[in-house]
């Protein structure tokens, strides 16, 4: 029986990035520690919380990124994500104003760079759209709650969000055709 290998063969890292992770994981832990211990000594607003976010989001994605789906997708839509989080929790600890306009400018400027990345390399990215399916389903239930629910006329952000996004998945859908199908059984195991 011969089982054909669909993912790349996995590469041992080389003995010296794990050595300077193993040796980076200590002074990033001692900085969030430190930040955390200096916010609550000094008692002011939780910019500590903030911070240690910041290093979490910066040893994820730059110094150890996942090895499964990663791909200029799926990092960028991951980095839409994480911002969107920051901001989303800037707003809530510090500023109080500005994230239900700022997060899907943020959202659908995201979802430009990965329909791009996308659309550029259809034959390699065809196999990598379950980040941007998930993107876009996450993009369009929230901007439909928050066109339900928040009545201002200042939220354009969330109409062009809508409109990207489905516009987004149903470009998707009619350039890959039938392609589009049987990703869909090859991610969920569909029959």
């Amino acid at each position: 029986m011969h089982v054909k290998q669909t993912y790349p063969s996995v590469k041992r890292g080389s003995k010296n990035r794990r050595q300077m992770l193993a040796v980076l994981r200590w002074p990033f832990l001692t900085v969030a520690a430190a930040c955390l211990i200096v916010n609550a000594a000094i008692a002011g607003p939780f910019w500590g919380i903030i911070a240690v976010l910041v290093l979490y989001i910066v040893w994820r994605l730059i110094l150890s990124p996942d090895l499964v789906e990663y791909n200029r997708m799926s990092q960028s839509i991951k980095i839409v994500a994480w911002v969107s989080i920051l901001l989303a929790l800037i707003d809530i600890l510090l500023v109080h104003s500005f994230a239900l306009f700022v997060i899907p400018i943020v959202c659908f400027s995201g979802l430009v760079v990965s329909i791009v990345l996308f659309f550029t390399d259809l034959r390699r990215q065809k196999h990598n759209m379950l980040p941007l399916i998930l993107f876009e389903v996450v993009s369009m239930i929230g901007s439909g709650i928050v066109l339900c629910v928040w009545k201002d006329p200042n939220n354009w952000p969330y109409i062009v969000l809508l409109s990207l996004s489905v516009l987004s998945f149903l470009s998707k859908v009619i350039v890959l055709g039938r392609d589009f199908k049987i990703e869909l059984e090859r991610r969920f195991h569909i029959q």
